[in-house]
């Protein structure tokens, strides 16, 4: 089975091809144009699939389905697009679909990968101290002709215990460092734990967020391919990976097969919070309703940003706190008894 192309990959695809149909250029000059500037071999090969098809049945979707490499709601679209007559619209949205896709990705990324870091860097210190600055504190103990009793006798156990088994502390840490990595940057390992982790308590206003982007610009993409409302929610609910607002969005589509209307049903579904739902009122009235869901897709996107903005700058200090608190109990625990003893010495 072919690998799917990257969301830059898409952004970069149908971005080009959005400005090549925009021009007034066919669907196949605009692919030779693409393979003679592609430079690398798996993209041209792509390409060249593309354009041998496009000559046979001249239509993009069955020549982009040929490749195996398209997620399916590209395709989808494309195939929409060609219908409706709307294929250079339908690519320029999917381009700005993938790309706040991407940039979704990244703030996913972000909000694990600094916090793992912290995490990390916190527990090799304190392993530091425990295996390496312990010992040396009871050598001093020693050579006063005294021994370590009480917290600095159990945290110098607890070094000795970790010495004695590095080799399972390494390899626990080389798993969880793979655990890590596949999350990170393999889509169904992500997934997966996007999922489980999205239940937990300040997890669920960036959950909420996230669902709230994709479905916006879900929407907005299919309303501008062509998709009627009912299509288009269909299409959105599909693309939702979070539960509450699936249940939530077929809440909407069961109101509005009972007659009533999008704006209404969307409000009794609390898809979108106060601000969002009279704009949504204005954009039905006014036959505006992708413009609003992009709007929409833009502020929920900015508000994830900043939540998890706010996450990292609460979670540094409190990581930072809990490393000096270890620390000083270490410390403490070593130092007051050795002044006792240097005291009584003098």
């Amino acid at each position: 089975m072919k690998k799917k192309l990257s969301n830059e990959e898409l952004i970069t695809f149908c971005g080009q091809m959005a400005l090549i149909l925009k021009s007034g250029i066919s669907s196949l000059e605009g692919i030779y144009i693409m393979e003679d500037g592609d430079v690398q071999t798996e993209g041209r090969e792509i390409l060249k699939e593309i354009r041998e098809e496009l000559e046979m049945c001249g239509m993009l979707y069955p020549a982009m389905k040929k490749t195996g490499v398209f997620p399916e709601y590209a395709l989808h679209m494309t195939e929409i697009g060609e219908q409706t007559g709307r294929l250079d619209e339908t690519m320029e949205a999917l381009a700005a679909y993938y790309q706040r896709e991407e940039e979704i990705l990244d703030e996913v990324k972000s909000a694990v990968t600094y916090p793992v870091a912290m995490l990390g860097m916190l527990l090799v210190i304190v392993a530091v101290l425990f295996i390496k600055v312990m010992p040396v504190f009871e050598q001093v103990y020693i050579q006063l002709g005294q021994e370590m009793t009480g917290v600095a006798r159990q945290l110098l156990n607890i070094g000795g215990w970790m010495r004695q088994s590095a080799i399972v502390l390494v390899v626990l840490a080389v798993v969880i460092l793979i655990i890590v990595f596949f999350v990170i940057f393999y889509k169904k390992a992500r997934i997966e734990f996007i999922s489980k982790i999205q239940t937990i308590g300040f997890m669920k206003k960036i959950a909420w967020k996230r669902a709230r982007t994709r479905f916006a610009s879900g929407m907005a993409m299919a309303l501008k391919s062509g998709l009627d409302m009912d299509e288009s929610l269909s299409l959105s609910e599909k693309l939702t990976d979070y539960e509450p607002l699936k249940m939530k969005i077929q809440q909407c589509q069961e109101q509005m097969k009972e007659g009533e209307t999008f704006p209404k049903a969307l409000k009794e579904a609390h898809i979108f919070d106060g601000m969002q739902e009279r704009l949504m009122i204005i954009g039905y009235e006014t036959g505006a309703v992708d413009e609003v869901m992009e709007q929409a897709a833009d502020l929920y996107q900015k508000q994830l940003q900043d939540q998890i903005q706010k996450m990292i700058a609460v979670l540094e200090p409190t990581l930072v706190g809990i490393l000096c608190v270890i620390v000083g109990i270490i410390l403490l625990s070593v130092m007051l008894p050795l002044v006792g003893i240097m005291a009584g010495i003098g």
